[in-house]
């Protein structure tokens, strides 16, 4: 298989693997089929005069010029750091990302209004067996260009190969359709060939919005709650460890990711032990998921007479709110309380804002402490 071969040329799961290699060649390759496609339905418009057909071969013009800004993206966020950007180029596969989802929304409404006006003034509609059958070839080829691209998008986790997958897994019924009414209008003489004109413009203007949804959500900071739970249950599993929090996940392009988290050691640790144990954690982290972390230390378990009496005052405070869940880096400066309170997000409502939340707490301690207060809110959205 094509895709198996890419992979062993791109080094994968090896220490040599070279991801952006690997999406290079699948760009490459998904170029040529398309144009390909390209190349046999324009030879099938001028035959049938189907605006259908010329709507599904403009669909595969443009996965080619999204084929091409994959493989220029992949190229570019190889980029070094610099001073402008110290944390590489990675989020230009975004980027890219973004142009090909413009690509498709400008071709979706060109199509819409060519399919209206061959819904107003309709063609007649040439018909021959090899039209139909090099359309069912078209078909097979896109579903199979789907899986390919899903295997490798999987493999090197990348968006926009992901993201050329739906959308050939999408011109499967795309073409379908066509040939469905290439077919309806041999049997009937009724023209629906403008209608789903209409209808393969629609889906390639949904292939563009699924794309863009998916790149604003990588750029705006998606998380994954499952790497996170993994990321955590795996810390709690070194000894020494007794809580972790306040994890931030930060995305930089698909193979640069930072975690900066906070982790709660015994108060008696020595300063020598603690620095092992968090370069230990940071290094195995790095190894297992290639992501680069921050390891703040919050020591527990050795209040003062003061502090024990506010962690009284919290956990009663935490029992009487059900959106309170819990609370951690007690500490008291100058005769002010400071801590962090995590709230569950799901039970925060419209008309709640974390300031009130702050405010509230404030308000308990100031009347059971006489202490005022500086209160963090960490919000939790499992």
């Amino acid at each position: 298989m094509v895709e198996n071969l890419i992979l062993k040329w791109g080094n994968y799961n090896t220490a040599k693997e070279d991801r952006i290699k690997i999406s290079m060649m699948t760009s490459v390759y998904g170029l040529l089929l398309n144009l390909l496609l390209v190349l046999f339905k324009i030879i099938l418009f001028f035959t049938t005069s189907s605006v259908s057909i010329l709507a599904d071969a403009i669909n595969n013009l443009v996965d080619s010029l999204s084929s091409i800004i994959t493989l220029f993206g992949a190229k570019l966020s190889t980029m070094p750091p610099d001073k402008e950007h110290p944390y590489g180029h990675g989020r230009i596969e975004y980027i890219s990302a973004l142009l090909v989802s413009a690509f498709i929304f400008v071709t979706g409404f060109q199509f819409i209004k060519v399919s209206v006006d061959r819904i107003i003034n309709p063609v007649v509609i040439k018909f021959d067996f090899l039209t139909v059958v090099i359309m069912v070839i078209s078909v097979l080829v896109k579903l199979y260009m789907s899986f390919f691209y899903d295997k490798i998008a999987g493999k090197i986790d990348s968006m926009p190969i992901k993201a050329q997958s739906k959308d050939s897994l999408a011109d499967v019924f795309v073409t379908s359709v066509v040939i469905v009414s290439i077919l309806f209008y041999q049997f009937t003489k009724i023209h629906i060939d403008g209608y789903v004109g209409v209808l393969v413009s629609l889906f390639i203007l949904y292939s563009g919005y699924e794309l863009i949804s998916e790149t604003f959500s990588e750029l705006i900071g998606e998380v994954s709650n499952e790497l996170t739970t993994e990321i955590e249950n795996k810390i709690m599993g070194y000894e020494n460890i007794l809580g972790v929090h306040d994890m931030l996940v930060v995305n930089f392009g698909p193979s640069r990711k930072y975690i900066t988290l906070d982790v709660e050691i015994p108060y008696n640790m020595t300063l020598i032990e603690a620095h092992n144990l968090i370069d230990t954690i940071e290094m195995d982290l790095k190894k297992e998921y290639d992501i680069d972390v921050s390891i703040h230390i919050d020591p527990v378990g050795l209040y003062s007479d003061s502090e024990k009496e506010i962690v009284s005052v919290m956990k009663d405070i935490i029992n009487e709110d059900p959106k309170l869940l819990s609370f951690h880096d007690i500490s008291i400066f100058d005769d002010i309380v400071r801590v962090d309170v995590v709230v569950d997000d799901k039970l925060m409502h419209k008309n709640i804002s974390v300031q009130s939340v702050k405010d509230e707490i404030s308000k308990k301690i100031k009347e059971r402490l006489n202490k005022n207060s500086i209160i963090t809110i960490d919000r939790s959205f499992d």
